[in-house]
């Protein structure tokens, strides 16, 4: 074998070594992430009868008209979906999805009951070295029983966050994604 064909397969080793490596810690974090999720949605529903996860393709029907509505992209063409269902027989579905902060996706949760209205919003994984406060209760709050039609104008109907700017307005955005994404996901899981 000459010194060429020698370096070439050692070249070729070394990318599919780092590939292997990137999908092996991929499935740790993500993971780790989904485990979050879970332990928030038991949290907000203590006495869950059920929960069901799925990976929801989102129709590229839906998310055209979606995206150019809201002025923000998918972070993906799929969310993560649950099918919950409360100690009191209701059904609620949990959306987690990313959107893109300054320059780090911020992963959240958003739980709507079956009417389509917010129940919850959580950050599951702040990534950025400041903006935190979009993580706060408090200020997630003010999304609470929205739907697709609410005002998520950002210093009108929403509080904006000073050193938060563009966090605020990607949360926004991604939770009237979801708001308006909904509604398609309720009728789809419902079929199956």
């Amino acid at each position: 074998m000459s010194g060429s064909a020698v370096f070439l397969n050692y070249k070729i080793m070394s990318i599919s070594n780092k590939y292997i490596i990137l999908i092996f810690l991929n499935l740790i974090f993500c993971s780790k992430i989904i485990e979050q999720t879970e332990l928030r949605i038991k949290e907000v529903f203590p006495e869950l009868i059920s929960s069901e996860w799925s990976m929801y393709q989102i129709p590229s029907k839906y998310s055209k008209d979606i995206q150019n509505t809201v002025r923000q992209k998918f972070f993906r063409n799929e969310v993560n979906t649950w099918i919950i269902i409360d100690s009191d027989s209701s059904k609620y579905y949990a959306i987690l999805d990313n959107v893109k902060g300054k320059s780090l996706p911020i992963t959240f949760l958003t739980i709507f009951n079956s009417n389509s209205q917010v129940k919850d919003i959580t950050i599951i994984k702040y990534r950025e070295g400041y903006g935190y406060e979009i993580g706060n209760k408090k200020w997630l709050q003010q999304f609470d029983a929205y739907t697709d039609s609410s005002n998520y104008k950002v210093g009108k109907a929403i509080s904006g966050i000073s050193g938060a700017t563009i966090s605020v307005h990607s949360i926004s955005k991604g939770i009237r994604k979801l708001s308006m994404l909904i509604s398609h996901i309720i009728d789809d899981l419902n079929e199956k």
